[in-house]
């Protein structure tokens, strides 16, 4: 007896792929950026009065020292107990290339050497830089203490004054507290540092204090008599 066997061949369903389709709002959003707040946050005001309002560059340093750089480096040690921490300083360079470009033009056997200068600010805890600066090559050529003088006219052009105009000096402040070491080297300059922090007087109380102690000694001394 013979049996016949028969297959039953089943073709199998396919399963839907549900189609992807790119949903560019879901995969990037614009959401509130994360800043770091600033620990010394500018508080605006009305002034009530005319008492001059002195920048914090302008502040009496804590410390202040000409250097001559030629090839070497000096260091400072700062201990910042109150920020901020101003590093002011201006330049007085072998040959200004921005006053007078010329100076800073050799030839082939003429060689000139541009004067150069860089300052850095390192955590003294862990090295780290935290603020750099400097004069010449990829810094700037401002030397910190240029006056330009010049004229200025009305809108109609039937006036012309005489203007003069102080840019100030450089500095490079860093924004909070600690021991930071700073390196300063360079080369055909000299330099004049000055290091003020936030317990630097302001020139305003110090004028306050002078004016006090004078009158002090005028009323003493009209005792006396």
């Amino acid at each position: 007896m013979r049996l016949q066997y028969q297959t039953l061949q089943t073709t199998p369903t396919p399963i839907p792929i549900p189609e992807i389709t790119p949903a560019k709002s879901e995969i990037v959003q614009e959401v509130t950026p994360f800043t770091t707040p600033d620990p010394y946050p500018i508080i605006h005001g009305t002034r009530i009065n005319s008492t001059p309002q002195y920048a914090f560059q302008y502040r009496q340093p804590e410390f202040s020292k000409t250097y001559t750089l030629t090839g070497n480096a000096y260091g400072l040690m700062v201990n910042v107990v109150q920020g901020p921490l101003y590093i002011r300083y201006t330049i007085e360079p072998k040959y200004d290339c921005l006053k007078d470009p010329d100076t800073c033009r050799g030839t082939v056997l003429v060689p000139v050497n541009r004067p150069y200068m860089t300052i850095t600010v390192r955590d003294n805890q862990t090295q780290q830089i935290v603020a750099e600066d400097g004069y010449g090559r990829e810094y700037s050529s401002d030397i910190g203490h240029y006056h330009f003088t010049g004229t200025v006219s009305s809108e109609d052009s039937s006036e012309t004054q005489p203007y003069d105009s102080y840019p100030g000096p450089r500095y490079i402040p860093v924004y909070k507290e600690g021991q930071f070491q700073i390196t300063i080297e360079g080369n055909y300059l000299d330099t004049t540092v000055a290091i003020i922090t936030g317990t630097s007087p302001n020139p305003l109380d110090a004028m306050e204090k002078s004016s006090a102690g004078t009158t002090s000694t005028t009323s003493d001394d009209d005792e006396d008599w």
